[in-house]
């Protein structure tokens, strides 16, 4: 088990680049929260590239992320607050990668396809869908071949796969990452 301070100090940038991002690209943080994955998003697209951090603020979890953006002088992250809806203010085939960390549980099947679909249409073609597959524990919902369907349903497909330790709430945990790369 991973502890966490080494974790944020050493691995999850890290981790972020065996994923598939790099300096420059247009990165969507979708359900942000507090901006463990937005801030290293940010250190390796720097300043070429920009991560977009969507979130509703109903903890005053954006309040982390404004921080450390602030403690940080950190200039290439833009969070569009929104009031919960799934609709992302920006333009089709502009981002390189949306990340789906952590959020999925929280959204009902509906939901879910609206998501899908908005991610295929911001993605550039050859982009990609970082989905950190969480909660699945026998959840219906959760079933993979579900995933991997309504992905697929949306000009999403199967990539490549990841086991690594990932950050969930306030701990490290063995995780699953699954990339959906859309069709060129």
């Amino acid at each position: 088990m991973t502890h966490l301070q080494d974790w944020m100090d050493k691995e999850g940038e890290i981790i972020l680049r065996e994923i598939g991002i790099k300096k420059g690209q247009q990165i969507l943080d979708f359900g942000c929260g507090t901006g463990v994955y937005t801030v290293f998003a940010s250190r390796i697209v720097g300043g070429s590239g920009k991560v977009y951090a969507l979130d509703s603020d109903e903890e005053g979890l954006l309040r982390d992320l404004i921080s450390k953006i602030e403690k940080e002088k950190i200039k290439n992250i833009e969070i569009i607050k929104t009031s919960g809806e799934i609709e992302f203010p920006l333009s089709d085939e502009s981002m390189d990668v949306v990340l789906m960390y952590d959020i999925l549980h929280l959204l009902d099947d509906d939901e879910r396809n609206k998501l899908f679909m908005e991610a295929s249409r911001v993605l550039i073609k050859g982009g990609f869908v970082s989905y950190h597959a969480t909660h699945r524990g026998g959840n219906e919902h959760f079933n993979l071949d579900k995933i991997h369907n309504k992905m697929k349903a949306n000009g999403l497909y199967f990539n490549a796969e990841f086991k690594r330790p990932m950050f969930h709430w306030a701990w490290i945990e063995d995780s699953l990452i699954l990339n959906y790369l859309k069709n060129q």
